[in-house]
């Protein structure tokens, strides 16, 4: 299957950069282990997401099918243990905050971090990687909430979320391939 770090890393790679490639540069693009590399893409090759030369280069692969493939073992709150919080002042407040504690390491991802895209839907929840949660919740002044919620934050081992993240707005905002499978 597509489940932990390493094969986040493998996915995330295949998604975010365009073939063809090989398995070593597949390897240096993801920073999975050689082992773990070779795993996931025989996985993914039984699974017909992508399409490898004998024993060369990468040519083809599925993006969209390899993400609904990879939000089946990983999800936002499922692999993840996330706290539900409030801002009481709600998400322009947020990102308000967000902006004025650049040097914290967080990224946006969900709804909210491609709001612009979704002009007809405005989001109501903001979706927060983070190192740390307490110190998350004490510097964006957060609430944490049984129900009501419109901040959850994830505290994630794994660090491929935080990779070709970019800043958008002040906001940092994580790659699209991450958003996507975030949302799924």
């Amino acid at each position: 299957g597509l489940k932990g770090p390493s094969a986040a890393r493998v996915v995330r790679a295949l998604v975010d950069f365009t073939p063809p490639f090989t398995v070593p540069q597949l390897i240096e693009r993801s920073g999975a282990s050689t082992g773990a590399t070779y795993r996931v893409v025989e996985f993914l090759q039984q699974e017909v997401l992508i399409e490898r030369e004998r024993r060369a280069a990468i040519t083809s692969i599925d993006w969209r099918a390899l993400l609904e493939r990879w939000s089946q073992d990983y999800g936002f709150q499922q692999s993840n243990p996330v706290t539900a919080c409030l801002r009481p002042r709600g998400l322009p407040a947020l990102l308000d905050s967000l902006r004025s504690n650049a040097e914290m390491r967080y990224v946006l991802t969900g709804a909210l971090a491609i709001e612009e895209d979704l002009a007809y839907a405005p989001a109501r929840l903001a979706m927060i990687y983070v190192d740390d949660v307490q110190n998350t919740i004490e510097r964006l002044g957060l609430r944490p909430v049984e129900t009501g919620a419109n901040v959850l934050l994830a505290a994630t081992d794994c660090d491929v979320v935080f990779e070709r993240s970019q800043r958008i707005a002040g906001v940092r905002v994580a790659a699209k391939s991450q958003i996507v499978v975030d949302l799924l």
